[in-house]
């Protein structure tokens, strides 16, 4: 004999019964470790859950979403009276080799915005 001990089934359903009701007791700790911490005082830990609902983060992703810099970009020129010229940059940014992202498109617009008041300026 090798040493392993031999069970009959109804040994072995008794320990799968034992293991699965273990592992579903760990689980339910765990859960209710996550709330306690979420609830309370993390000890100066970061709680994810808290970030994850934040304003901040959802105010975060809208600020680096291209498609939503790319739309405030077209109405800032709107805004100047330049309607339909917003493409004509955007391929301007795609030529120079520079990914077309939301701070390349941030940084067009305040540079085109400054240059376009200055010109306003000098004409009054």
């Amino acid at each position: 004999m090798t040493g392993l001990i031999r069970m009959n089934a109804e040994q072995m359903r008794r320990k799968g019964l034992e293991n699965a009701e273990a592992k579903r007791k760990r689980e339910k700790d765990y859960i209710t470790q996550m709330e306690r911490m979420s609830r309370h005082d993390v000890g100066g830990l970061f709680d994810v859950r808290a970030i994850a609902k934040s304003k901040q983060l959802k105010e975060q992703k809208n600020y680096y979403d291209p498609n939503q810099a790319e739309k405030e970009f077209s109405d800032m020129l709107q805004s100047y009276g330049m309607f339909g010229e917003s493409q004509k940059w955007i391929d301007y940014i795609k030529e120079s080799g520079k990914n077309l992202d939301s701070f390349q498109l941030r940084l067009l617009g305040k540079r085109l915005s400054d240059m376009i008041e200055t010109m306003r300026a000098k004409e009054d």
